[in-house]
């Protein structure tokens, strides 16, 4: 009994001395080990410390990912550049360095006496900045006269830049110093100093674009002089993107909208969703913004009453007018309270409650079927049809076809619109709804609101049939299985047949837009700014007395190609051009021949 014990506490204490002898060899492994990299692999990097030196880590900035459009044309892109700048201990005389400088590049008298002011307060080995963003011409009159110009250096680095700025500004963006809460995304953060984008594309995709940093170890002395670099990891450059845009599109876009001095036009692919193009018009210089100084650029942006800064394809809300009539029509037949053969007579106005409501035809248009009703836009018809369906119902159809809401994509900042409901003004204004509201809303006017981005997708949705065409900026590899919305499948067989006939039939309101290379459809629309006093209204020419710019309606127009087997959808606003028979149509009958001659069909 006594043996079994004494051999347990014997084992016992065998276990204990070789855990405590593992643990202080592990101990002394890790020392050794420590010293061994402090004695001999860092030794040189110590024996600078040890020498009042220190070891600085700098960081080493990443190049931006290029921007393309779907064929690989470069939209946004980098180039090299040099600043010049002058170290003082280089020169034997500063003063006399700006002097022969003088000779290739304009310095005025007030920057030399800050240079030379400068240059005796810092230290003699640190650089001062003199110009930036040298033009090639006078890079080489400076490295050709090296001679006389001790002590001057250039250096390079990359700026932004964007070779067709005037058609892809509001798209695009523009890049410059992150903010203080820009630096709190964890990719920005160790990069201060760095351009990163601040509006359209640059900005939705700033984590992809910026890149990788890198770094270089270097060993400065106590006065701050670089000694030695001791070692570099490069950076890594950002991601290229490809969009959906073709930019030769989008240069004819704004062929046709520098004609007017403001508007918007979008085209959509209808299979995918894919924007091929989105034109918003008056624009502006991202090359101008980024480069500095640009306070007067900056001013004369901000005081254009045109909103340039405005891009009008997602920002801009307007009244959809005749091309809402559509929505109408699809809530009246998926809920039956029309058939495609009942008639409305149209005399020109209608009586509802104590007021009259009416049609842009004075002397009316007789008797209207929903198809003659598209066709030719009698507003009566729509007061009719919107009387019997109510706003409610107009509004969840309108809804369904992308009205009234923000896309789940890559571009910022859109405005959602506004659907009216009962429901919307009672907690928007606190006010009830009235019946004469849903006759307004009915013609597109009123509270209804919408961005031309918007009326795209409404477009693309009523000719794919039905499908929640969304709308995508890069470019897919792939077709969209969308969801379809199949309740809307035979009202939509009617709007689509009522649509060829707006264009392509006599009387209809866009026939004159008609082309004989190709068939299109669509609805044009006419948004009144103006309210129209009886007196206008009851004079014979009053639609053709020249009104003050800011006082004509806007022109709008929506349709696609081809009709048989729709393809591409169009969206054109053009503010304050009065007709969309007249200015709207033709513009969506010259993107769609583009489109035809350059075969993108």
């Amino acid at each position: 009994m006594f043996y079994s014990k004494q051999k347990k506490q014997f084992n016992t204490l065998n276990r204990r001395t070789f855990f405590l002898l593992t643990l202080k060899f592990t101990f002394l492994s890790l020392i050794s080990a420590r010293l061994f990299n402090i004695q001999i692999t860092n030794s040189t990097k110590y024996k600078t410390l040890s020498k009042n030196n220190q070891i600085n880590l700098e960081v080493i900035y990443p190049l931006r990912g290029l921007i393309k459009d779907r064929f690989g044309r470069i939209i946004a892109n980098n180039i090299k550049v040099f600043d010049l700048y002058i170290i003082p201990e280089r020169t034997k005389d500063i003063e006399l360095t700006l002097k022969n400088l003088s000779n290739f590049i304009n310095i005025k008298f007030s920057h030399k006496r800050e240079i030379i002011n400068l240059s005796k307060k810092i230290k003699k080995f640190e650089r001062i900045k003199i110009i930036e963003n040298l033009d090639w011409q006078t890079l080489e009159l400076l490295e050709s006269n090296k001679y006389y110009l001790d002590g001057i250096e250039l250096i390079q680095h990359f700026n932004r830049i964007y070779p067709e700025s005037e058609f892809f500004s509001h798209l695009l963006g523009y890049v410059n110093k992150p903010s203080k809460k820009d630096l709190n995304l964890p990719y920005i953060s160790k990069m201060p100093m760095l351009n990163i984008g601040q509006q359209g594309i640059e900005k939705s995709f700033n984590e992809l674009l910026v890149g990788k940093p890198g770094s270089r170890e270097i060993e400065v002395n106590s006065s701050g002089r670089i000694i030695r670099e001791i070692s570099r990891k490069p950076s890594s450059k950002g991601k290229d993107i490809q969009l959906s845009l073709d930019s030769k599109l989008q240069k004819f876009l704004f062929t046709n909208l520098n004609n007017f001095k403001a508007g918007a036009i979008v085209v959509m692919n209808i299979d995918n969703g894919e924007i091929l193009s989105m034109a918003s018009s008056p624009n502006f210089n991202s090359n101008l913004i980024i480069k500095k100084p640009n306070k007067n650029y900056w001013e004369k942006l901000l005081n254009n009453p045109l909103a340039p800064l405005t891009d009008r394809t997602i920002q801009g809300l307007y009244s959809p007018g005749s091309t809402f009539k559509m929505i109408v029509a699809i809530a009246a037949l998926k809920h039956k309270v029309v058939k495609p053969s009942d008639k409305f007579f149209c005399e020109g106005k209608i009586n509802f409650g104590d007021r009259f409501f009416h049609c842009w035809k004075n002397k009316g248009h007789g008797d209207m079927d929903i198809i003659s009703a598209i066709k030719e836009s009698c507003d009566v018809f729509f007061y009719e049809l919107s009387i019997r369906v109510g706003i409610d119902k107009i509004a969840k159809v309108a809804k369904d076809f992308g009205l009234g809401q923000i896309y789940q994509f890559e571009l910022l900042n859109q405005k959602k619109g506004i659907v009216p409901s009962k429901q919307w003004k009672k907690q928007t204004l606190n006010e009830n709804w009235y019946g004469g509201e849903t006759l307004i809303a009915a013609i597109g006017q009123g509270y209804v609101l919408s961005t031309p981005l918007q009326l795209a997708v409404m477009t693309s949705r009523i000719a794919s049939g039905g499908k929640k065409v969304l709308p995508a900026i890069l470019k897919k590899t792939n077709q969209n299985d969308f969801d379809i919305m199949k309740e809307y499948s035979e009202p939509l067989k009617i709007i689509n047949k009522a649509m060829f006939k707006v264009v392509n039939e006599q009387r209809g309101t866009a026939n004159k837009s008609k082309s004989s290379n190709f068939n299109f459809s669509g609805k044009t629309g006419t948004s009144q700014v103006k309210k129209i006093t009886m007196e206008e209204r009851e004079s014979e020419d009053f639609r053709n007395i020249e009104i003050e710019w800011k006082n004509r309606d806007h022109a709008l127009f929506v349709g696609y190609m081809p009709s048989d087997k729709p393809k591409f959808a169009i969206s054109i606003v053009i503010e304050h051009g009065g007709s969309g028979a007249a200015t709207a149509a033709p513009i969506a009958k010259e993107v769609f021949n583009f489109i035809n001659k350059n075969k993108y069909l």
